[in-house]
C-alpha cells in the first residue's frame, strides 16, 4: 500500500477540490456579475439624417421631326451629339419649296406693280377721261340747244333735232361712265383697294412660302443632348415621323420616399448627400426642394424631389440611389448609442447599472443621428447605459459594465 494511500482515493479528493474551486469561482462571478458592453452618456454635436433609397428622374425628352415631306440631303449630328437651342440637326431637300417661293415673289411684285400703276397713270388717265366727257356733253347740249333755236325757225329739220337730242344723251351716258371710273380709279377708290387686296394676298402667299423653306431645316427646340437618331441621308421623311429623340437640359432631379412617419422632419431646403448604388464609393450634395402634400396609401411613403446643383456625369436616368437627408442639427447635445435604445418608436427605455444590477429607465428621445440618438430626458451625463449583450441582459441582473470604446 502507497504511503499517499489507494489511487482511487487520491481522484476523489482531487474531484472534490475542483469543484469546490468552480463553486467558488462561480459565486465570484455572481456576486460581481457579468461583463456587459456599454457605452457614456455623453454631449457632442449631434447631426441628424434620414437615410432612404431613391431614384434618378428621367429626363425631360422631347421627338424631333419634319413638318414636310421631302428626302433628306444632309445630317449634321449624331447620337451624344450637345445641341442648342435652333441648331440645324438635318437639311431636306429644296428644290421644289425654292421654286414655291419664287413663284409668289413673282406674283407679290406683279401685284405691287399693278398697284403703283393704279395711282400713277390709271388715276390720272380716269380722270381726263372724265374731264373730256364733260366737255363732250357741254358741247352736245350747246348744239342741241342751237339745233332747237334753228328749229323754231324752220332752218333745221325734224331728223337733225332728233340727232341732237340722241347726241346729248349718249354724251350724258360717258359722262357718267367716265365719272363712275374716274371714282373707282382715285386714290382710296374701289380699284384701288381690290388691287391692294390682290397684293395682300401675294405677300401672304409668299410669306408662308419663305416659312415653308424654313421648314426644310430640321432643328433643336430648345438645348440638350441627342438620345437617338433614326435617319440617313436619302430617307424620304413625312409629319408625323420621329427622326431624333434629344434629352433637353434641364435641374437633375432625384426622388425619394421616406416613410410618412419622417414627414414632420423634412421640408424644403434641407441639405443632403446622395450615393449611386453603382458607386457606392462616391457621393455628392443635393437639396430637398419639394415635400408632397399628399402620401401613398398603398405603401405609407411621401414623395421627396431634390436637386442636385452639379450632377455627377455618371448619373443615368432611374439609377438607384442612396440619400441621406439631413433633417436636424444640434450642437452639446446628450446622446447615447441608438444600440442601447429600446422599443425606440413605443415607448424608448434603456438599461443603466444602479447598485451593481441592471435596470430600466424610460427615456423620451429627441434627434437621432446615425449611430447616436438625442436623450431629451430620463439620463444624465456621465451615466453608462447597457449595449446588446448576448444573452440579453435582463432588469435585475448583476452585471459588470465594460465601457466600449
Amino acid at each position: 500500500m502507497s504511503a499517499f494511500g489507494p489511487p482511487r482515493s487520491r481522484w476523489v479528493r482531487a474531484a472534490v477540490a475542483a469543484g469546490v474551486l468552480l463553486v467558488l469561482f462561480v459565486a465570484f462571478r455572481s456576486l460581481r456579475g457579468r461583463p456587459v458592453p456599454s457605452a457614456r452618456v455623453e454631449r457632442k454635436d449631434l447631426v441628424a439624417t434620414l437615410v432612404v433609397n431613391g431614384r434618378v428622374l428621367a429626363l425631360r425628352k422631347t421627338a424631333v421631326g419634319s413638318a414636310v415631306t421631302a428626302r433628306v440631303t444632309e445630317v449634321l449630328v449624331d447620337e451624344g451629339a450637345r445641341v442648342a437651342k435652333g441648331d440645324v440637326l438635318a437639311r431636306l431637300d429644296v428644290s421644289e419649296a425654292e421654286a414655291a417661293l419664287a413663284e409668289a415673289r413673282s406674283r407679290s411684285a406683279q401685284a405691287e406693280a399693278a398697284l403703283a400703276g393704279l395711282t400713277t397713270t390709271s388715276s390720272r388717265v380716269a380722270a381726263e377721261a372724265h374731264a373730256q366727257a364733260r366737255l363732250e356733253l357741254e358741247q352736245a347740249r350747246r348744239d342741241l340747244q342751237r339745233a332747237e333755236a334753228l328749229g323754231r325757225d324752220g332752218f333745221v329739220s325734224d331728223r337733225d333735232l332728233e340727232d341732237a337730242r340722241r347726241a346729248v344723251d349718249l354724251a350724258v351716258s360717258r359722262e357718267t361712265s367716265a365719272a363712275l371710273t374716274a371714282r373707282s380709279a382715285a386714290p382710296g377708290g374701289a380699284e384701288e383697294r381690290r388691287v391692294s387686296a390682290e397684293l395682300a394676298a401675294a405677300r401672304a402667299a409668299e410669306a408662308a412660302a419663305s416659312a415653308r423653306l424654313l421648314l426644310h431645316s430640321v432643328r433643336a427646340p430648345a438645348d440638350g443632348t441627342v438620345l437617338t437618331r433614326t435617319v440617313e441621308r436619302g430617307d424620304v421623311v413625312s409629319p408625323g415621323t420621329a427622326l431624333f429623340t434629344v434629352a433637353l437640359d434641364a435641374e437633375t432631379l432625384l426622388l425619394a420616399q421616406p416613410d410618412e412617419r419622417n414627414l414632420s422632419s423634412l421640408s424644403v431646403g434641407q441639405r443632403a448627400r446622395a450615393s449611386a448604388d453603382a458607386f457606392p464609393d462616391r457621393s455628392f450634395p443635393a437639396e430637398v426642394v419639394l415635400v408632397s402634400p399628399g402620401v401613398d396609401l398603398a405603401r405609407g411613403t411621401v414623395d421627396v424631389r431634390l436637386r442636385v446643383p452639379e450632377p455627377p456625369p455618371y448619373l443615368r436616368p432611374d439609377m438607384t440611389l442612396s440619400v441621406e437627408i439631413e433633417t436636424g442639427r444640434k450642437a452639446g447635445a446628450l446622446v447615447v448609442p441608438v444600440a442601447s435604445v429600446l422599443d425606440p418608436r413605443a415607448k424608448p427605455w434603456v438599461l443603466v447599472v444602479e447598485k451593481g444590477r441592471a435596470a430600466r429607465r424610460d427615456v423620451t428621445l429627441g434627434l437621432s443621428g446615425g449611430e447616436v440618438a438625442e436623450v431629451v430626458a430620463g439620463l444624465v451625463e456621465g451615466e453608462q447605459v447597457l449595449l446588446p449583450a448576448v444573452p440579453p441582459v435582463r432588469a435585475g441582473e448583476r452585471v459588470r459594465t465594460v465601457l466600449s470604446r
